[in-house]
């Protein structure tokens, strides 16, 4: 549906690593915002919208996504950590708010829950695999891409993924350890073209990265043998993951700005990154138990909050 988002949002921030402080000359700005969708979004069939995007790609240096309010607190709910922080940034960086935008960050703290130990953690891990993976291929790159001889299979053996996963399914499934379980040629067949599916799988992902990587980041990569973009993203996310979970805060603005950007700069050693990455992982999951916060945010009082700002601002704005 068409209309003007930007006369309809009632939050706007900046976002990313301007917001935390760790932006350099070549960081894109970021920004997200809220909106309230009009009234035919919610009571029609032919209109629908969930978010705007301007995306990057325009060779602005900008990113930008508004959401509508629902699916906003369908996130933030989640505590995912890039919708929650828009509720937390530093006043400065709050760059459009209205008084339904100061009532939605008045109840910032009532998203938050004890699912930050899995949603600011879980984009780290991602972080991590990431960093791995690619200290693997710049160590060891793949030579050549795998042939299926080498996992002792024929041209003639060929099995499709939709066939391993229904091969799979069947050899856990109680008919077939009450009927003797699969014979074992077939488990080995299967188990073989599983490990070369992976094999090429994992190639392919190599010769893309090489193919599309970023050459500043690749140069980075090549000096220090890591990713240290990633590196410091993966540090800040599971320190604010400790944050949450100890003090209940979300720090967006970093007071540990520096020594992020120390990492950025390539001044951690890799198995310094990993032995602190292991270690938070270890607080976290102590944290976990003994937090404060909700195991759940409490649903009902913040879709009662969502339904009462939905209707106030509908009825003066339709």
């Amino acid at each position: 549906m068409n209309f003007d988002v930007s006369a309809r949002t009632i939050l706007y921030v900046r976002h990313g690593s301007h917001a935390y402080g760790l932006n350099v000359v070549t960081s894109d700005e970021d920004f997200k915002g809220v909106c309230v969708k009009p009234k035919a979004c919610y009571l029609g069939f032919l209109n629908n919208f969930e978010q705007a995007e301007h995306m990057e790609s325009k060779n602005d240096g900008v990113d930008s996504v508004t959401y509508s309010l629902d699916k906003f607190a369908r996130l933030a709910i989640d505590c995912n950590p890039n919708i929650i922080e828009v509720l937390h940034v530093a006043d400065k960086d709050v760059l459009k708010i209205d008084d339904f935008g100061e009532e939605l960050r008045a109840a910032r703290n009532d998203f938050l829950s004890k699912k930050a130990r899995f949603t600011f953690a879980g984009y780290a891990h991602a972080q991590l695999k990431r960093i791995k993976t690619h200290r693997t291929w710049l160590l060891d790159p793949p030579k050549a891409p795998p042939e299926r001889k080498d996992f002792g299979l024929s041209d003639s053996d060929k099995i499709s993924k939709s066939e391993l996963g229904a091969g799979q399914a069947l050899f856990e499934s109680p008919v077939a350890m009450l009927a003797g379980g699969v014979p074992a040629n077939v488990v080995r067949l299967f188990t073989q073209e599983k490990a070369y599916q992976a094999a090429k799988t994992h190639f392919d992902q190599y010769v893309n990265w090489k193919k599309t990587r970023n050459p500043a980041r690749a140069e980075l990569e090549e000096k220090f043998g890591y990713d240290v973009k990633h590196a410091c993203h993966l540090i800040r996310l599971m320190r604010m993951c400790h944050e949450i979970l100890s003090s209940g805060k979300v720090l967006v603005e970093r007071p540990d700005r520096e020594e992020l950007l120390m990492i950025r700069r390539g001044k951690r050693t890799y198995d310094g990154l990993i032995e602190e990455a292991d270690r938070l992982e270890a607080e976290c999951d102590a944290l976990y138990v003994t937090s404060s916060l909700p195991r759940e945010p409490d649903r009902s009082k913040l879709d009662a909050l969502i339904v009462d700002m939905t209707d106030r601002y509908l009825r003066v704005h339709g």
